[in-house]
Protein backbone atom coordinates (compact mmCIF):
# COMPACT_ATOMS: atom_id res chain seq x y z
CA UNK A 1 0.00 0.00 0.00
CA UNK A 2 1.26 3.64 -1.33
CA UNK A 3 0.40 6.16 1.99
CA UNK A 4 0.13 9.59 1.47
CA UNK A 5 -0.79 12.62 3.75
CA UNK A 6 -2.65 15.68 2.45
CA UNK A 7 -1.30 18.21 4.58
CA UNK A 8 -3.03 21.74 4.95
CA UNK A 9 -1.38 23.27 7.83
CA UNK A 10 1.74 22.71 9.38
CA UNK A 11 2.53 19.68 7.47
CA UNK A 12 3.26 22.07 4.48
CA UNK A 13 6.02 23.23 6.09
CA UNK A 14 8.75 21.16 4.92
CA UNK A 15 10.68 21.96 8.04
CA UNK A 16 8.11 21.13 10.20
CA UNK A 17 7.55 17.52 8.62
CA UNK A 18 11.58 16.70 8.69
CA UNK A 19 11.15 17.49 12.73
CA UNK A 20 8.42 14.83 12.86
CA UNK A 21 9.93 12.11 10.18
CA UNK A 22 13.61 13.32 9.64
CA UNK A 23 13.72 10.57 6.27
CA UNK A 24 11.49 13.27 4.55
CA UNK A 25 13.92 15.93 4.85
CA UNK A 26 14.59 15.76 1.37
CA UNK A 27 11.16 14.32 0.02
CA UNK A 28 9.51 16.58 -2.35
CA UNK A 29 5.83 17.24 -1.37
CA UNK A 30 3.67 17.86 -3.91
CA UNK A 31 1.26 21.31 -4.47
CA UNK A 32 -2.10 19.60 -4.67
CA UNK A 33 -6.22 20.86 -4.87
CA UNK A 34 -8.85 18.61 -2.34
CA UNK A 35 -12.41 19.48 -3.24
CA UNK A 36 -15.24 19.33 -0.55
CA UNK A 37 -13.83 20.28 2.50
CA UNK A 38 -12.87 23.12 4.07
CA UNK A 39 -9.98 24.38 6.07
CA UNK A 40 -10.69 26.25 9.61
CA UNK A 41 -9.93 27.46 13.01
CA UNK A 42 -11.10 25.24 14.58
CA UNK A 43 -9.02 22.49 16.00
CA UNK A 44 -8.85 22.13 19.82
CA UNK A 45 -5.51 21.01 21.94
CA UNK A 46 -4.62 21.20 25.36
CA UNK A 47 -1.59 22.37 26.05
CA UNK A 48 0.84 19.76 26.84
CA UNK A 49 4.21 19.12 24.48
CA UNK A 50 2.90 21.13 22.28
CA UNK A 51 3.15 24.73 23.53
CA UNK A 52 5.81 26.35 25.87
CA UNK A 53 4.01 28.30 27.90
CA UNK A 54 5.92 30.69 31.37
CA UNK A 55 3.82 31.95 34.22
CA UNK A 56 1.88 34.34 32.65
CA UNK A 57 0.31 32.29 30.53
CA UNK A 58 -1.02 30.19 33.19
CA UNK A 59 -4.74 30.71 32.07
CA UNK A 60 -3.67 29.41 28.58
CA UNK A 61 -5.65 25.83 28.78
CA UNK A 62 -4.29 25.07 25.14
CA UNK A 63 -4.74 26.59 21.59
CA UNK A 64 -6.54 26.82 18.32
CA UNK A 65 -4.88 25.00 15.42
CA UNK A 66 -6.01 24.52 11.86
CA UNK A 67 -9.05 21.76 11.21
CA UNK A 68 -11.06 21.18 8.23
CA UNK A 69 -14.85 20.19 7.60
CA UNK A 70 -16.46 18.06 5.21
CA UNK A 71 -18.21 21.19 2.74
CA UNK A 72 -20.14 20.17 -0.75
CA UNK A 73 -18.66 22.84 -3.69
CA UNK A 74 -15.30 23.87 -1.13
CA UNK A 75 -11.63 23.64 -2.05
CA UNK A 76 -8.65 23.41 0.16
CA UNK A 77 -5.40 23.55 -0.97
CA UNK A 78 -2.13 22.20 0.72
CA UNK A 79 0.70 19.33 -0.20
CA UNK A 80 0.70 15.63 -0.84
CA UNK A 81 3.07 13.87 1.36
CA UNK A 82 3.97 10.23 0.04
CA UNK A 83 5.10 8.55 3.00
CA UNK A 84 6.33 4.99 4.69
CA UNK A 85 4.44 3.34 7.43
CA UNK A 86 7.03 3.75 9.67
CA UNK A 87 6.53 7.62 8.96
CA UNK A 88 2.80 7.37 8.55
CA UNK A 89 3.30 6.22 12.11
CA UNK A 90 5.19 9.09 13.41
CA UNK A 91 2.99 11.41 11.93
CA UNK A 92 -0.24 9.72 13.75
CA UNK A 93 1.82 10.53 17.00
CA UNK A 94 2.16 13.82 16.19
CA UNK A 95 -1.17 14.62 15.20
CA UNK A 96 -2.28 13.95 18.51
CA UNK A 97 -6.22 15.31 18.94
CA UNK A 98 -6.91 14.45 15.17
CA UNK A 99 -8.35 10.59 13.72
CA UNK A 100 -6.90 9.70 10.09
CA UNK A 101 -9.45 9.52 7.52
CA UNK A 102 -9.19 8.73 4.13
CA UNK A 103 -9.78 11.09 0.89
CA UNK A 104 -11.98 9.77 -2.41
CA UNK A 105 -9.27 9.85 -5.12
CA UNK A 106 -12.36 11.70 -7.49
CA UNK A 107 -11.48 14.89 -5.12
CA UNK A 108 -7.71 14.81 -5.71
CA UNK A 109 -6.50 17.57 -8.81
CA UNK A 110 -2.97 19.15 -8.98
CA UNK A 111 -2.56 22.22 -7.87
CA UNK A 112 -3.54 25.01 -10.25
CA UNK A 113 -3.54 22.72 -13.21
CA UNK A 114 -6.44 23.65 -16.24
CA UNK A 115 -6.79 20.33 -17.23
CA UNK A 116 -6.66 17.54 -14.27
CA UNK A 117 -5.30 14.72 -16.47
CA UNK A 118 -1.88 16.85 -17.36
CA UNK A 119 1.00 15.80 -14.69
CA UNK A 120 3.75 17.84 -16.77
CA UNK A 121 4.51 19.74 -13.60
CA UNK A 122 4.78 17.36 -10.94
CA UNK A 123 7.83 16.63 -9.50
CA UNK A 124 6.45 14.08 -7.32
CA UNK A 125 7.31 10.54 -9.18
CA UNK A 126 4.63 8.89 -6.88
CA UNK A 127 2.28 11.56 -6.38
CA UNK A 128 1.76 11.57 -10.53
CA UNK A 129 0.55 8.21 -9.77
CA UNK A 130 -2.35 9.52 -7.63
CA UNK A 131 -3.46 12.36 -9.84
CA UNK A 132 -3.41 9.81 -12.84
CA UNK A 133 -5.45 7.46 -10.78
CA UNK A 134 -8.03 10.02 -10.06
CA UNK A 135 -8.70 11.06 -13.13
CA UNK A 136 -8.94 7.87 -14.48
CA UNK A 137 -11.81 7.43 -11.28
CA UNK A 138 -13.29 9.96 -12.28
CA UNK A 139 -13.30 9.61 -15.52
CA UNK A 140 -14.91 6.42 -15.19
CA UNK A 141 -17.84 8.00 -13.17
CA UNK A 142 -18.45 10.04 -16.05
CA UNK A 143 -18.84 7.09 -18.40
CA UNK A 144 -20.85 5.10 -16.16
CA UNK A 145 -22.75 7.94 -15.11
CA UNK A 146 -22.75 6.91 -11.49
CA UNK A 147 -23.31 9.43 -8.53
CA UNK A 148 -20.13 10.05 -6.26
CA UNK A 149 -21.41 7.34 -3.60
CA UNK A 150 -21.55 4.90 -6.26
CA UNK A 151 -17.32 5.78 -7.07
CA UNK A 152 -16.37 5.86 -3.47
CA UNK A 153 -15.06 2.35 -3.29
CA UNK A 154 -11.33 2.57 -2.22
CA UNK A 155 -8.36 1.75 -3.98
CA UNK A 156 -7.06 -1.73 -2.74
CA UNK A 157 -3.12 -0.31 -3.40
CA UNK A 158 -3.14 3.62 -3.01
CA UNK A 159 -4.51 5.77 0.35
CA UNK A 160 -4.58 9.42 0.39
CA UNK A 161 -5.06 10.32 3.98
CA UNK A 162 -6.29 13.80 5.94
CA UNK A 163 -6.29 14.24 9.82
CA UNK A 164 -9.45 15.55 10.75
CA UNK A 165 -9.54 17.41 14.16
CA UNK A 166 -11.58 14.94 16.66
CA UNK A 167 -13.31 18.76 18.40
CA UNK A 168 -14.66 21.46 16.58
CA UNK A 169 -14.66 24.74 18.62
CA UNK A 170 -13.57 28.13 17.75
CA UNK A 171 -10.29 30.02 19.24
CA UNK A 172 -10.89 31.88 22.75
CA UNK A 173 -8.94 33.56 25.25
CA UNK A 174 -7.75 30.41 27.35
CA UNK A 175 -7.37 28.59 23.74
CA UNK A 176 -5.84 31.02 21.00
CA UNK A 177 -4.51 30.93 17.61
CA UNK A 178 -1.23 31.57 18.08
CA UNK A 179 1.06 33.76 15.38
CA UNK A 180 4.00 31.51 15.26
CA UNK A 181 1.90 28.63 14.17
CA UNK A 182 0.77 30.74 11.24
CA UNK A 183 4.00 31.75 10.44
CA UNK A 184 5.01 28.05 10.30
CA UNK A 185 2.50 27.26 7.93
CA UNK A 186 2.94 30.42 5.79
CA UNK A 187 6.71 29.59 5.70
CA UNK A 188 5.96 26.19 4.13
CA UNK A 189 3.30 27.96 1.61
CA UNK A 190 6.14 30.76 0.76
CA UNK A 191 8.44 27.94 -0.33
CA UNK A 192 6.18 27.28 -2.88
CA UNK A 193 5.05 30.18 -4.00
CA UNK A 194 3.59 33.60 -3.04
CA UNK A 195 0.21 32.24 -5.33
CA UNK A 196 -0.30 29.16 -3.33
CA UNK A 197 0.14 31.20 0.29
CA UNK A 198 -2.57 33.14 -0.97
CA UNK A 199 -4.86 30.84 -2.13
CA UNK A 200 -4.03 29.56 1.87
CA UNK A 201 -5.55 32.46 3.04
CA UNK A 202 -8.58 32.58 0.64
CA UNK A 203 -9.35 29.39 1.36
CA UNK A 204 -8.73 29.83 5.29
CA UNK A 205 -11.68 30.73 7.76
CA UNK A 206 -11.93 31.65 11.30
CA UNK A 207 -9.57 34.44 11.53
CA UNK A 208 -12.30 36.59 12.55
CA UNK A 209 -16.01 35.07 12.50
CA UNK A 210 -17.91 33.15 15.25
CA UNK A 211 -19.38 29.87 14.05
CA UNK A 212 -21.28 29.85 10.90
CA UNK A 213 -21.34 33.86 10.01
CA UNK A 214 -20.91 35.11 6.65
CA UNK A 215 -17.49 34.90 5.38
CA UNK A 216 -17.96 37.73 3.22
CA UNK A 217 -19.12 40.02 5.23
CA UNK A 218 -15.75 40.64 7.38
CA UNK A 219 -16.32 43.95 7.35
CA UNK A 220 -19.62 44.09 9.10
CA UNK A 221 -17.89 42.85 11.73
CA UNK A 222 -14.85 45.22 12.66
CA UNK A 223 -16.45 46.83 15.99
CA UNK A 224 -17.24 43.83 17.96
CA UNK A 225 -15.71 43.01 20.97
CA UNK A 226 -12.88 41.50 22.17
CA UNK A 227 -14.86 38.88 23.87
CA UNK A 228 -17.03 38.01 20.93
CA UNK A 229 -14.19 37.62 17.94
CA UNK A 230 -11.68 34.46 17.80
CA UNK A 231 -8.41 35.49 20.13
CA UNK A 232 -5.24 35.41 17.99
CA UNK A 233 -2.39 36.50 19.61
CA UNK A 234 1.07 37.55 18.22
CA UNK A 235 3.33 35.78 20.42
CA UNK A 236 6.53 36.32 17.44
CA UNK A 237 8.85 37.77 20.51
CA UNK A 238 7.82 34.83 22.91
CA UNK A 239 6.60 32.01 20.41
CA UNK A 240 4.26 29.50 22.68
CA UNK A 241 4.30 26.82 19.57
CA UNK A 242 6.66 24.06 20.14
CA UNK A 243 7.72 24.26 16.39
CA UNK A 244 7.93 27.96 15.88
CA UNK A 245 11.06 29.30 14.48
CA UNK A 246 11.68 32.81 15.67
CA UNK A 247 14.48 33.75 13.52
CA UNK A 248 11.97 33.41 10.56
CA UNK A 249 9.04 34.94 12.02
CA UNK A 250 11.26 37.84 13.27
CA UNK A 251 12.75 38.22 9.95
CA UNK A 252 9.85 37.60 7.27
CA UNK A 253 6.68 38.87 9.92
CA UNK A 254 6.31 41.79 7.69
CA UNK A 255 5.89 40.04 4.59
CA UNK A 256 3.66 37.51 5.67
CA UNK A 257 1.48 40.13 8.06
CA UNK A 258 1.14 42.29 4.19
CA UNK A 259 -0.20 38.79 2.63
CA UNK A 260 -2.29 38.18 5.40
CA UNK A 261 -3.38 42.10 5.47
CA UNK A 262 -4.43 41.59 1.84
CA UNK A 263 -7.08 39.03 2.41
CA UNK A 264 -8.13 39.47 6.13
CA UNK A 265 -7.55 43.05 6.90
CA UNK A 266 -9.80 43.65 9.73
CA UNK A 267 -9.32 40.48 11.80
CA UNK A 268 -5.71 40.95 11.13
CA UNK A 269 -6.27 44.67 13.02
CA UNK A 270 -7.79 42.76 16.12
CA UNK A 271 -4.55 40.48 17.02
CA UNK A 272 -3.35 41.06 20.13
CA UNK A 273 -0.07 40.86 21.81
CA UNK A 274 -0.86 38.95 25.03
CA UNK A 275 -3.91 37.86 26.20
Amino acid sequence: MKHFIFGYGSLICPQSRSQTAPTLQAAIAEPVIIYHIERTWSARVLKGDSLVLDASRDHIRGWTPMGIRKRQGASCNGVLIHVDDEELARFDVREEGYKRHRIDLVDVYPHESEDDSSTAGVRCPQCRIVFERAHKKRNSANLMNDSKSDQMMEEPDIAVWVYIQNEESVPNPSFPITQSYVDIIMRGCLSVSKEFARKFLQTTHGWWHDGELDVSNETNNEDRSASQHHTWVDDRQFPMYVRADTIFSMENGETIDRLIEEHHPHALKKRVISI
